[in-house]
């Protein structure tokens, strides 16, 4: 199978697994959040299917970790009270960015041109947003659960 075609498939199930996500979301925030990661799928979809005919492409980076990052920052309490139980898929949604993170440095060597290897890179600088920004997202969520504020434990992060 081509390189493209297996990226153009898993940006496809990608594309769904988000939309899937964003639908099952019980908070607002949340939905908008994985619709966003859902069209940024599809974006990298039409970029590969674009380099598999060998058209023209450009891939054109979008800003969905900062927008995610801003609407999470105006959540309340019960927003991520309401998500906890979510967590599991949110956890599975990081394994499928990194899974797309590690084919796509993988076939780096393996593009024919330039041109292919500059949108790949973007993809790949685009799925890693998408993992730091989904890592910040769990991380937020289990906190109340694991974090722990004493002066016994020593100097902590900024919670």
């Amino acid at each position: 199978m081509d390189i493209f075609e297996i990226a153009i498939q898993m940006e496809k199930e990608g594309a769904v697994f988000y939309y899937d996500l964003a639908d099952k979301a019980p908070t607002k925030g949340f939905k908008t959040i994985f619709k966003m990661l859902a069209e940024d799928e599809e974006k990298h979809q039409e970029v590969f299917t674009k380099l598999k005919n060998k058209s023209e492409s450009v891939m054109v980076p979008t800003k969905v970790a900062d927008k995610a990052m801003s609407i999470i920052r105006g959540f309340k309490k019960e927003d991520f009270e309401k998500e906890k139980a979510q967590m599991q898929v949110y956890e599975r949604a990081l394994n499928v960015e990194k899974m797309s993170i590690e084919f796509y440095e993988a076939q780096m060597g393996n593009l024919e041109t330039e041109e292919m290897r500059k949108n790949v890179e973007e993809i790949l600088n685009e799925e890693k947003r998408h993992y730091s920004m989904l890592e910040e997202l769990i991380k937020m969520l289990s906190r109340p659960e694991s974090w722990v504020e004493n002066a016994e434990f020593g100097v902590r992060e900024d919670y």
